[in-house]
């Protein structure tokens, strides 16, 4: 007769729990920027949904732990030391590539090699720079892009000081995010109730896995048919990309003109981005799809008729200077309303904070009140300094730094509700800066020390406060050691900077940085500053902005009243706010169909077909990110380049 299986131990938050974070959190930093400078291929790490931290979890769950159970039982993991390592992933995976080290080393370095007369980036730039932000030696920036000349070892010595005022920074920005999600974390996930969907997939995984050598996920038709159906259609990018003359069965992407080819707009079939949309709450789904046309719409209007604010138009912003500045305005309605809505538990916050009232039980919290409250204070000012020395005023960098934290902030509300692994800011704090308060309030040196900011301050498709709120919210109700959360964190985040700092030093002086990948934030940086020096914005070029910023600002709060005064009201308000961001633009028909999906499944059979449709999307979404893995290993091993397979947004 067989013999049940026994489950596993109950174990909390173990050593060996942040051990294995801890590895995995540098392999994490050491495997993407390997994958993006070198193979050329999608980010393992470059969006909220964390992909690489989904596929280790993944093999633990369905490989590694399964075989630990039959072979050495005392060996398993438990859902609680899974929940953690896949924290401590998913904070990592903030660090690498477009969240920080890649774009930081290459804005560093990028002045120094690609300053030429046309650019004026000698006179303009260079000479705003202070020794101890980046290396000044000739050699340190010729090295890192064009490779070691033979016998040459890496400079690490003229990077010792800029890489240690660096990581202080960095550090102690990321400990402000936490700081902040400490204090805000009890008002999202127990007054609020927010639906987290990006937790789901993994909490789905570790469903049943202390009571079954195999977690029933993984025993279900359901999940492996959509799984293998999905991996099949999304293989046929790097099989094609070996095979030329094998016929393409389904076009993933494509692009077609409106407005006589005026505007283009993407239909983009991502089965991950169309999973992850079934747990979202239909009309949150409908208003990022709803809204992000009518965006589109708005802007084949103003590219047809030629409307335009003056000045430029930067990347990374929306669609036109119009309605970027349309969605800042939308987001800075949306921070006000969450801010207002949690005034009672932020007193609260401050209370214990300051009092230390015994009312206020932060047992919970990965951290105490006053260490969130005092750590944040603490933390800003000594960011603000850092601004300072670099070259900003006082005040510029305390603005700068409260509006890159109130954009973070904001988008980790949007994704807290929306669950939209794949979206950007419609604004960044440099554009703000200079076209809300004006070019001679930032000055020269105020506008290069802004540019070196772009390093996290600017892709906005990743970060270490989303992160850290979804680990808190996945160890929800946990009282017992819940304080190694943080330890965790902090062990991630060194680990995983440690990591990516070796690795991106490494390949870029071994290969040469201008043989691999080319990023384009670190030259649209310094474009910016350029730009900015040469041609200050005029008053009326404000004016027209803060317009926009204002018409942003009442729509926003009318689909906030409409949204909690009529219940018949169909679109929530939260999709207004990244609807014009260009990652959106990309992702917005697969949340159609996921929305569309659960539509016709709610319809047709209520909550009891929704939860057995269930695997079928987890199915979707697994098999999409494994198929990427996979790919990628085997390029790896076989030294393949370029052989590009979509995880998520390109």
């Amino acid at each position: 007769m067989k013999t049940p299986f026994p489950g596993i131990p109950a174990r909390g938050f173990t050593v060996r729990a942040l051990a294995i974070g801890a590895v995995l959190s540098v392999f994490l930093n050491l495997a993407c920027p390997y994958v993006v400078l070198v193979m050329q291929v999608a980010g393992l790490t470059s969006d909220y949904i964390t992909a690489g931290a989904m596929m280790l979890l993944f093999v633990l769950v369905a490989g590694v732990n399964p075989l630990l159970k039959l072979l050495l039982r005392r060996w398993a993991l438990s859902s609680a030391e899974l929940t953690l390592i896949y924290i401590m992933m998913i904070v990592a995976s903030a660090i690498p590539t477009w969240g920080l080290v890649t774009n930081m080393f290459h804005i560093l370095t990028r002045p120094f090699y690609y300053a030429t007369p046309e650019n004026s980036w000698a006179e303009m730039i260079l000479p705003h720079i202070p020794s101890w932000i980046a290396p000044r030696e000739a050699n340190v920036a010729r090295y890192f892009y064009d490779g070691l000349p033979r016998g040459e070892e890496i400079p690490w010595r003229a990077w010792v000081m800029p890489l240690f005022w660096w990581m202080t920074l960095m550090v102690a920005t990321y400990f402000v995010m936490i700081c902040l999600m400490v204090m805000v974390r009890r008002q999202w996930v127990e007054h609020e109730r927010l639906t987290f969907p990006l937790t789901h997939p993994p909490m789905e995984l570790l469903r049943g896995n202390d009571e079954h050598i195999l977690p029933p996920l993984f025993k279900t038709a359901r999940f492996w048919i959509p799984f293998v159906l999905v991996f099949i259609l999304v293989s046929q990018n790097p099989v094609r990309f070996r095979y030329p003359d094998v016929p393409e069965i389904f076009s993933l992407m494509n692009w077609y003109d409106f407005f006589n080819r005026k505007l283009w707009i993407c239909f983009f079939w991502n089965f991950a981005i169309i999973g992850v949309t079934y747990f979202i709450n239909l009309d949150v789904a409908a208003s990022i799809w709803v809204f992000c046309l009518l965006s589109k719409i708005q802007t084949g209007v103003f590219n047809s008729t030629g409307f335009s604010l003056g000045g430029r138009h930067e990347w990374l912003t929306g669609s036109s200077p119009a309605t970027a500045h349309q969605g800042f305005g939308a987001l800075l309605i949306l921070s006000a309303v969450v801010l207002w809505r949690g005034r009672a538990h932020l007193r609260n916050v401050f209370r214990k904070a300051f009092r230390g009232d015994k009312d206020v039980d932060d047992s919970d919290e990965v951290m105490s009140y006053r260490t969130a409250v005092f750590g944040m204070i603490l933390g800003m000012a000594f960011i603000c300094g850092w601004y300072h020395a670099a070259g900003m005023s006082w005040t510029s960098a305390l603005i700068f730094l409260l509006m890159a934290n109130l954009i973070f902030f904001a988008l980790t509300r949007v994704i807290a509700v929306g669950g939209i692994g794949f979206t950007s800011a419609p604004m960044l704090p440099q554009v703000f800066m200079v076209y809300g308060l004006g070019g001679e309030f930032l000055g020269p040196r105020g506008l290069t020390a802004m540019a070196f900011q772009y390093s996290w301050a600017a892709e906005y498709r990743t970060s270490v406060m989303t992160s850290s709120i979804h680990g808190m919210k996945l160890v929800q109700g946990e009282r017992t050691h819940v304080r190694r959360v943080f330890l965790a964190m902090m062990i991630a985040m060194l680990a995983g900077l440690a990591g990516a700092v070796w690795i991106t030093m490494h390949l870029n002086y071994t290969r040469g940085g201008a043989n691999m990948r080319q990023f384009g934030v670190p030259t649209l940086a310094f474009q910016f500053a350029e730009y900015h020096m040469k041609n200050p914005p005029e008053a009326g070029w404000i004016g027209w902005r803060w317009l926009f910023t204002g018409i942003g600002a009442v729509v926003m709060s009318g689909l906030v009243f409409l949204r909690h005064h009529f219940a018949w009201w169909p679109l929530h308000y939260i999709g207004f706010v990244v609807a014009d961001t260009w990652v959106m633009g990309v992702a917005w028909w697969s949340v159609f169909l996921g929305w569309l999906a659960k539509l016709i499944i709610m319809r047709s059979g209520g909550a009891i077909a929704y939860r057995r449709c269930m695997p079928i999307f987890l199915g979707l979404i697994f098999g999409q990110l494994m198929c990427g893995g996979v790919w990628m290993a085997w390029d790896f091993f076989r030294d393949i380049i370029q052989d590009f397979v979509y995880i998520g947004v390109p």
